[in-house]
């Protein structure tokens, strides 16, 4: 396969593209995925026209052959060559059959902001014949494939993507404080997080949970052991599907299920008055008991910090590697919010550095340095327990392997490394540390 720039009247539809049963011609190709299409295909057009064509996704395409062809064939981004042509020449679209009024209305307006120069030259896969593209065409279109396809995001990593969440600091929250058994923790990997949206959407449960939203974030003035209490119960009901989305739909059927949880309900009598946002509690959670630092150090929220790790007062790593040395002392002083992206990419080393240091000091069982980054971490985990340390103490460092959805998760961090797209947040990466310190205070030791 190689790439090349090529112009759209070069380009040809697919005559057995999979999504028809036989074409006979370019003309019944592009009609038969417009009427199938409809609303998606404008969407589609609408894209292009607002953003290009997307360079993570490129046409994979074959030389045309045989007696009359010429050009390439497009055997992946039909639909975006569909699209292309409309807007291109929005003129092919009369005459045609079965295709809705509004569809073609639409396509026509969206074709009159569409520019082709700022699309062409074309940039494409060649492919040297179809069945050289076969294996990647299956990988784009026939789903996970255990793995081997593309993989699709859950609400809870859509979620993180997106910024803000207040469903996801809940989850937070709950896992911080939750006091969560091993099943339970199990439950929420794949959380419906579109559940708990529903819920805390809606302002009246909101104020039964002693809950306030503002500016996008989730406060509560109650004392931690009144919040956990209903939080925990409603996460472990989704997540177990105790309770499910049909019993959420209407604001009344939210309600009853709130309203019957009765013992498990906060007491908001016992509001202080000085509402804090969940991730600092979260992060309040996270550190008690975490170090042998003073109380006074204990007091002060990991989310109040400017870098990644806490100075050595709150978080004693006792590091005797002189590089390890210099990446702690940066990670103690890189500003978060001003290096996101640095920091992760940093932590990402300091991580897998520290594995080794630990496996090779302390002749861990099976570790050697050409393992893949998340087997070091569960034969580290598995390590640090024989070594005393207790399973609770590392639930959220063995998740890094586990949970791709962890702050700090091995997946999170090689797509810092290798994705164009994946970018960490400051706040995520707070909640990445408070959730693995005790386990490095461990390595550190």
């Amino acid at each position: 396969m190689s790439n090349a720039d090529v112009n759209l009247d070069e380009l040809q539809l697919d005559l057995k593209n999979p999504r028809f049963d036989g074409l006979d011609n370019q003309r019944e190709a592009l009609q038969k995925i417009v009427q199938s299409q409809g609303t998606k295909l404008v969407n589609l057009a609408e894209d292009i026209v607002e953003n290009g064509l997307s360079p993570a996704h490129r046409m994979l395409v074959a030389k045309a052959t045989g007696k009359g062809n010429f050009g390439y064939i497009v055997l992946d981004g039909n639909r975006r060559l569909a699209a292309l042509r409309v807007l291109a020449n929005p003129a092919v679209l009369d005459g045609m059959t079965g295709v809705g009024d509004l569809t073609i209305q639409k396509l026509r307006r969206l074709a009159k902001d569409f520019s082709l120069d700022a699309i062409q030259p074309i940039d494409v896969y060649v492919c040297k014949s179809e069945s050289d593209a076969r294996h990647w065409i299956e990988a784009i279109h026939t789903g996970e494939n255990d793995g081997r396809g593309v993989v699709s995001w859950d609400g809870i990593a859509t979620a993180r993507y997106r910024g803000k969440n207040t469903s996801l600091k809940v989850l937070e929250f709950v896992k911080a404080a939750g006091k969560l058994t091993e099943s339970e923790l199990a439950a929420l990997e794949r959380f419906p997080i579109t559940n708990l949206d529903r819920l805390l959407a809606t302002p009246e449960i909101r104020e039964l949970l002693g809950l306030t939203l503002e500016g996008g974030d989730l406060l509560s003035d109650l004392p931690q052991a009144e919040l956990i209490r209903p939080l925990k119960k409603v996460v472990n009901d989704i997540a177990s599907k105790t309770i499910t989305v049909g019993q959420l739909k209407g604001k009344d059927d939210r309600l009853k299920y709130v309203n019957s949880l009765k013992a498990a309900l906060p007491d908001l009598s016992r509001r202080t008055g000085t509402p804090e946002p969940l991730d600092r509690l979260a992060a309040h959670a996270n550190t008690k008991g975490m170090s042998k630092a003073s109380p006074a150090a204990k007091a002060r929220s990991l989310l109040d910090r400017k870098a990644l790790i806490p100075g050595q007062a709150q978080t004693p790593l006792n590091i005797n590697d002189q590089k390890l040395q210099q990446m702690c002392r940066e990670l103690r002083k890189l500003p978060l919010d001003t290096y996101p992206v640095s920091v992760a990419a940093s932590f990402r080393v300091f991580l897998e550095l520290s594995l080794d240091h630990y496996g090779a000091e302390k002749k861990v069982k099976d570790y050697n340095v050409d393992l893949p980054l998340k087997k070091k971490v569960e034969v580290v985990t598995a390590g640090l327990q024989l070594n005393g340390a207790s399973k609770r103490d590392l639930q959220a460092f063995r998740a890094l392997a586990s949970n791709p959805n962890a702050a700090l998760s091995i997946d999170r961090l090689h797509g810092v490394i290798h994705s164009r797209y994946a970018l960490p947040t400051a706040s995520e990466l707070r909640t990445g540390w408070a959730e693995v310190q005790v386990a490095f205070t461990k390595i550190w030791e």
